[in-house]
């Protein structure tokens, strides 16, 4: 069996003007395979204790662009970029917003698809930025997921009841008048939580349960997490499946799960061969890189018998 290495994150540092400090991330825990290219990063150090105030009352999308550039936006209509010291304020909101891994950034208003479009300044004026629509939503959507090969999933219906999800992916599907249109590939009776795929293969999320729809829309059960409930997935063509639930985050291979990390709330999203991890109490974001490894971990659980790490106390 390959060898493992487990890693506790604990300290952080916070860097100031006037001096360096050391600070305790508590109950996080993370663990990475001893592979060659394997390794986390910090892209983005906790936010001070004055923006999380401001914002963490608001509803938050996270994304990823193809330069691995993070992006946040609050339901005030702004979008922030730590990395590149940019910020905007829309004049419309939105409830999310994604970045395909064409660089193309849409955002999902009230009942429309749009797209991000920058106008640059005359006479050194500021840029100025606006939504143009590219679609007409399916009714009642209430979430968006990016799909890997520049597709977009949208769960629709009722909060806490029955849930379709609809598949958008204009180079590959279009309607009768030839325009790109989206496609409902499934419904449920039980609240939807989740969705992610290329477009050809898509895995949804139901309570603790993943269920895989194939290419010929066969459904099949594909992972039960043991305690606790799946709340996002996202899908990497080099690394694979991803999921998080309220206080862990993981890879999900056939054989089963390598739960990676336990923190409380975190978001993920899938660049290139990285796996972003959004820390949603204080919002800093680390980097998984290498996960293009992971799927020669996924082995029968037959033969572990005992796995002992360092135990650290506070």
């Amino acid at each position: 069996m390959k060898r493992m290495l487990f890693a506790i994150v604990l300290m952080l540092a916070f860097f100031s003007v006037a001096a360096q400090a050391t600070d305790i991330m508590p109950e996080t825990t993370l663990l990475l395979p001893m592979a060659e290219g394997m390794n986390a990063r910090w892209i983005i150090p906790p936010a001070s204790d004055n923006f999380a105030a401001r914002y963490r009352d608001m509803r938050m999308s996270f994304t990823v662009d193809t330069d691995g550039h993070a992006w946040l936006g609050f339901a005030d209509g702004s979008v922030l970029c730590p990395q590149k010291e940019y910020s905007f304020k829309l004049p419309e909101t939105f409830w999310d917003f994604v970045c395909l891994d064409n660089g193309v950034m849409l955002f999902a208003t009230t009942s429309r698809l749009a797209l991000l479009d920058v106008v640059a300044g005359q006479n050194g004026q500021q840029p100025t930025v606006s939504l143009q629509p590219v679609a007409m939503l399916p009714p009642d959507c209430i979430r968006m997921f990016k799909g890997a090969d520049n597709c977009l999933y949208f769960i629709c219906g009722k909060e806490n009841g029955e849930n379709s999800v609809w598949l958008f992916k204009p180079q590959a599907y279009r309607g009768d008048r030839g325009l790109p249109e989206f496609q409902k590939i499934f419904e449920s009776e039980a609240p939807v939580n989740a969705v992610a795929g290329d477009g050809v293969i898509t895995w949804v999320a139901i309570g603790r349960l993943v269920i895989k729809i194939d290419e010929q829309k066969r459904v099949q059960r594909y992972y039960q997490h043991p305690h606790q409930v799946i709340v996002d997935l996202e899908y990497s063509l080099t690394g694979g499946l991803f999921y998080s639930t309220p206080f862990a985050a993981g890879y999900l291979g056939k054989n089963g799960a390598l739960e990676m990390l336990n923190a409380r709330g975190p978001d993920i999203a899938c660049q290139g061969s990285s796996l972003y991890l959004l820390f949603s109490r204080d919002y800093g974001l680390m980097a998984v890189d290498g996960i293009s490894q992971l799927p020669q971990y996924d082995q029968p659980l037959a033969g572990i018998k005992k796995v002992r790490a360092v135990k650290y106390d506070q």
